[in-house]
């Protein structure tokens, strides 16, 4: 019955074709179906008037990249087109850089990308491959209108999702679509939101049929069942395909599948097969901006075999270890990997790589270009690489490049107000990243020209720019046009336009709250806040910082993209002072200074480095700082730190020239009271003329900026109220961070299971097990530095520091009896207000130098068994990096488990030692004599057998000498000094017999006073040079006459007929291959010796 019902949906969507717009059709079933012998599938494909379709995704098998879309594309393509593919793609708008990748697809299957993706543009090039994708189909439906079925839909993976909801969202009537899903078959969760969103569409118009039951339980129970083919490299070729075309969802979902079968199922993937599988995962990681993920793979892949023992791999995995440092904000470890990179290519002679490494260490140096505005100054680029960008046709670094590493000084920007060809290099460009449809990078240069000219006080050239950049990017996506209008508002705002900028922050918080982006919301808070500080509206300016702040916590960020949290601080503690809220103010201010002695010292430093400008420069957070301090000191009538800390203001509001519009006009206004109160005229007067002739040439720049060019931005119906709630835009932060908090609790369980194996006891010695799970740990959790004491019965041991502070012992007793005072642990960071409370542990490793900080102890009985700090450091570059340092109490208590994980794991391993070596000694008592601490009998059966095994794995013959050795005049000492003197004689007698066999052999202790040597030659000449060396050293012995007598404490006499000695029978065999054949030497050697013994004793005789 559910065939009918299936097939009915398909003949509905058929006659639609070409009449209805919204053509997409949902049928859902209870219990599994095949579509493969449906009625109506083969005679609407014998139909040459419509191309049908019908794909089936099978459970086995991994769906690929917008399947079956390509496919469905490149069969259309070759029967009706018949021409040249590229220029298809041309025609249809594809992005020049994917160009390569759907001809490839097309010709071979095999896909080609010639320029690598940049981890700031991923989601740009994902949509504007679904745009492609899209503008393809809709192309091909002018040689025929197009039917697809896809029966299992529920296996897509996200790309086919999104390519279904664009269509969805942008109908074409010549399309129909009938998707089948199984509704007993669970979703996979990489693409569970993209399935709410479609769902949603299709009920919203009706178009979602429940066709009934097949009747027939065929489902899989578990959504991660499906793709369990077991030819893994093959699949990985698979994976490479996904990830190129960048469903990163979907490659990942595979990836994750994989790695779990690696580390708890030990399924067997051969080594080149294992170093495909960890390359493609770190690709995969970095692309999904999973730094931590990618990080952890690539450090897997680098101590593999296939690895190491290759220059290509080496230099690739350097390479790829350096881009996760450079996106992670640590820009000098990524420079030192990038030269690794290009060491071991250069030994390798390859060219390619040679140049990814050389890229890769410029790129370094202005932070990937990821999430940045500007550098401070001109990156110097050897010319060789430009040369090496253009033959390689890599034209979007090349772009960045022109953009990024040039004209970036103010007064460059200013002669461009008129004319952007006088900036030779950005106008290159922009005119290059246009050429090949980057519409991103576009709007992100004219973003750069922006921030330096609003940064520098010229707010008119920064007008300019976003109107032109508002004309550019206008209807192509709303995120752009909610940071144009924004910066718009900062603007105007600058330029004194304070009610008008309202206008624009109400409209761009509008769109940003439709986009769900409380991010770009705080943002716009932070403008805002600015704007009522002008307006001398300081408690709507504390409410907007507040509200920023806000989303920093919940979101857990590290910065604002415009701003440091010591600038945000430092406008906190302005805007409490100018309410006369003393309170709110120091403790701002102490928050400021946390964050500002870091920064200070490291300008010091970095005076004439290139750095990636993120406001590190601090000129306006330290104006801020020193100008609030005056306010305070001025509330407590402190005229002398009250003068000192103007004039600092001052200096610092000089070196941040434009950036301090907003306080500028307050500054002077505070410093000319002052001046009033304390009867200095001159000087007051002297601030009122700086302050009319700032205020004159602000003038002059507004009424240059041509007013006109703002008619062209949509503000909507009523720009002078916000459309969205408070109470809403509150909600939407709790939301999202929810979420975010969700999404890394999820990552965070999911790493345990990686941390059991890590810490798994078998085969493992503490020193190695610790190590790797903390490279793994430091990794996963982007931490700098940690500190791991173990404590034992003897003391405290450091199982891993790498800190590079100097620890003494004195030191790690004091930390340890800190730590006792807070048994539960403590996290804290800077924007803590707790954090000067462990100033005193904090201080061992550079209070100044630690952002956030971790300590997590463990106690029994009140005593320290083991205690982990780790930390993460102050950035150099807050901006360039997208990982979190705001460690907080989830963190303590998810390290908490861990590491109380990892000392179970120790202590366990301690145990099994302990266990080990009890065996041990059991084992040596076994087959050792107690006595002498030679073989006993039953030893030497043993060490024969290992050395009959040798022989045996060998198959050579093997030549061996037996002697067989009884002591004389043995009884004699046993009867005239006592039985202990007995034991001393056959204890030395032993130590000469072990001695002479040395390296030759092995002797033991036959029983009694009989012993046996067996030697690794049947040389009749060595044997008889041994049994000569054991007499004459007997014979120096002199009975053991000084032992005996040190022994007994006093003196002894012995004849020389009565001395010890011994007889020695020896035999041996050239052709020995088995235990019996050692067995008849003991026997042939025992009779001689019998003959020795009944003759004259003392002396050896061969068989």
């Amino acid at each position: 019955m559910i065939e009918k019902y299936f097939n009915g949906v398909i003949e509905q969507v058929y006659h639609r074709i070409g009449t209805a717009e919204k053509n997409i059709v949902m049928a859902s079933y209870n219990n599994d179906f095949s579509v493969s012998g449906l009625e109506n599938k083969k005679r609407y494909q014998e139909d040459d008037n419509v191309f049908f379709a019908c794909c089936e995704l099978q459970y086995e098998t991994l769906s690929g990249a917008y399947a079956p879309f390509l496919d469905i594309i490149c069969d259309m393509f070759r029967k009706f087109v018949k021409g040249d593919f590229e220029a298809f793609l041309r025609e249809c708008g594809t992005y020049e850089l994917h160009r390569s990748l759907f001809l490839g697809y097309y010709e071979d299957g095999i896909c080609k990308r010639e320029e690598g993706v940049l981890l700031n543009e991923v989601e740009y090039e994902q949509r504007r491959m679904t745009e492609a994708i899209v503008a393809m189909l809709k192309k091909l439906t002018e040689y025929r209108p197009i039917m697809i079925v896809i029966n299992r839909f529920q296996l897509a993976g996200r790309s086919s999702m999104e390519l279904i909801y664009r269509l969805l969202t942008e109908p074409c009537t010549e399309i129909g679509i009938v998707l089948g899903v199984n509704e007993m078959q669970p979703r996979l969760d990489m693409a569970v939101n993209m399935w709410d969103a479609i769902v949603e569409k299709l009920e919203d118009s009706s178009q979602i049929y429940h066709i009934g039951s097949s009747g027939k339980h065929r489902n899989r129970e578990n959504a991660e069942d499906v793709a369990e083919e077991k030819n893994y490299s093959h699949m990985l070729a698979k994976v490479e395909t996904i990830i190129t075309f960048l469903d990163c969802d979907q490659a990942k979902w595979y990836l994750q599948k994989l790695e779990y079968k690696l580390k708890f199922e030990d399924i067997f993937v051969d080594d080149i097969t294992l170093r495909e599988f960890y390359l493609l995962y770190t690709r995969t990681a970095i692309l999904r901006a999973e730094l931590s993920k990618a990080l952890e793979m690539v450090d897997s892949a680098m101590r593999l075999p296939s690895v190491r023992k290759d220059l290509f791999y080496r230099s690739e995995c350097s390479f790829l270890k350096g881009t996760c440092l450079m996106y992670q904000g640590k820009l000098q470890q990524a420079e030192m990997y990038a030269q690794y990179a290009r060491e071991e290519a250069q030994k390798s002679g390859n060219e390619k790589q040679i140049f990814k490494a050389e890229l890769l260490s410029v790129m370094a140096r202005m932070s990937g270009w990821y999430n940045i505005f500007f550098c401070i100054q001109d990156i110097p680029i050897h010319e060789g690489l430009i040369e090496k960008l253009m033959q390689n046709n890599y034209r979007n670094h090349l772009a960045h490049i022109y953009i990024y590493a040039y004209d970036n000084r103010p007064e460059m920007v200013a002669r461009a107000y008129r004319s952007e060809a006088s900036l030779l290099y950005f106008s290159k460009g922009v005119a290059l990243a246009k050429e090949i449809g980057n519409e991103q990078l576009v709007y992100d240069a004219y973003q750069k020209n922006i921030m330096l000219a609003s940064t520098n006080g010229m707010n008119e050239i920064a007008m300019l720019y976003s109107v032109r950049t508002y004309q550019f990017m206008k209807s192509r996506d709303d995120v752009y046009e909610g940071r144009i209008l924004s910066g718009i508002g900062y603007n105007l705002s600058a330029m004194g336009k304070n009610r008008l900028a309202e206008h624009y922050y109400n409209r761009a918080i509008e769109v940003f709250y439709h986009l769900r982006l409380p991010e770009d919301i705080a943002e716009v808070f932070y403008n805002r806040a600015l704007n009522y500080i002008m307006q001398e509206n300081y408690a709507k300016a504390e409410h907007d910082l507040l509200m920023a702040m806000k989303v920093i916590e919940k979101l857990h960020l590290n910065s604002l993209r415009v701003c440091n949290l010591s600038k945000l601080y430092g406008l906190l503690a302005l805007v409490s002072i100018m309410q006369k809220d003393r309170f709110n103010c120091e403790r701002y201010l102490l928050n400021c200074r946390q964050f500002l002695n870091y920064i200070i010292e490291k300008e010091k430093e970095n005076e004439n480095e290139e750095i990636i400008h993120d406001y590190a420069k601090c000129d306006e957070d330290m104006f801020l700082y020193t100008f609030s301090m005056a306010m305070l000191n001025r509330m407590d009538g402190k005229k002398e730190e009250v003068l000192v800390s103007f004039e600092q203001a001052e200096r610092f509001l000089l070196q941040a020239e434009g950036n301090e519009f907003f306080s500028y006009r307050l500054f002077r206004k505070e410093r000319m009271k002052l001046f009033e109160e304390m009867g200095r005229s001159e000087r007051c007067q002297m601030e009122r003329a700086t302050l009319l002739q700032h205020e004159e040439i602000n003038s002059q720049a507004a009424r240059l900026l041509p007013m006109n060019l703002l008619k062209e931005i949509d503000l909507g119906e009523h720009p002078q109220t916000c459309a969205v709630r408070e109470e809403e835009i509150e909600a939407l932060i709790k939301q999202e961070g929810l979420l975010q908090d969700y999404a890394t609790s999820r990552r965070q369980m999911e790493f345990i299971s990686t941390w059991q194996k890590l810490i798994d006891v078998n085969g493992s010695n503490v020193e190695g097990m610790v190590q790797n799970a903390f490279n793994t740990f430091m990794n996963h959790f982007s931490l700098d530095c940690a500190l791991y004491i173990y404590y034992h019965e003897d003391g405290a041991h450091v199982l891993y520091n790498d800190t590079k502070c100097e620890m003494t012992e004195a030191d790690i007793a004091a930390i340890g009896n800190t730590m006792l005072e807070y048994p539960q642990g403590f996290a804290v960071s800077k924007i803590s207000d707790s954090f000067l409370e462990h100033q005193d542990t904090i201080g061992y490793f550079g209070i100044d130098d630690v952002c956030s900080f971790v300590a997590a102890p463990f106690l029994k009985n009140g005593k320290l068994t083991s205690l982990l700090i780790t930390y993460v450091r102050m950035k150099d570059n807050w901006h360039g990096s997208i990982e979190r340092y705001m460690l907080n109490e989830d963190d303590l208590r998810i390290y908490s488990l861990l590491f109380r994980e990892m000392e179970y794991s120790i202590n366990r391993m301690e145990a099994n030692d302990k266990i080990y070596m009890m065996n041990r000694k059991l084992q040596e008592a076994a087959v050792t004599d107690m006595l002498t601490g030679i073989y006993n009998r039953a030893g030497m059966y043993e060490e024969i057998r290992q050395m009959i095994e040798c022989y045996r794995v060998s198959e050579k013959t093997h030549h061996v000498g037996l002697m067989f050795i009884d002591l004389d005049n043995f009884k004699h000492y046993n009867d005239t000094f006592g039985h202990d003197v007995g034991d001393l004689i056959l204890k030395e007698m032993a130590k000469i017999f072990r001695k002479a066999v040395k390296g030759r052999g092995f002797v033991a202790r036959y029983g009694g006073d009989e012993f046996i040597m067996i030697l690794n030659t049947d040389d009749r000449e060595i044997l008889e040079q041994i049994a000569k060396g054991i007499y004459e050293k007997i014979n120096s012995t002199q009975g053991f006459q000084r032992q005996i007598e040190n022994y007994l404490g006093h003196a002894i006499t012995t004849t020389e007929k009565s001395r010890i000695t011994c007889s020695i029978g020896i035999a041996s065999a050239g052709d020995v291959r088995k235990e019996e054949d050692i067995n008849e030497l003991i026997r042939s050697a025992d009779e001689i010796l019998y003959k020795v013994k009944t003759g004259e004793k003392g002396h050896y005789a061969f068989l």
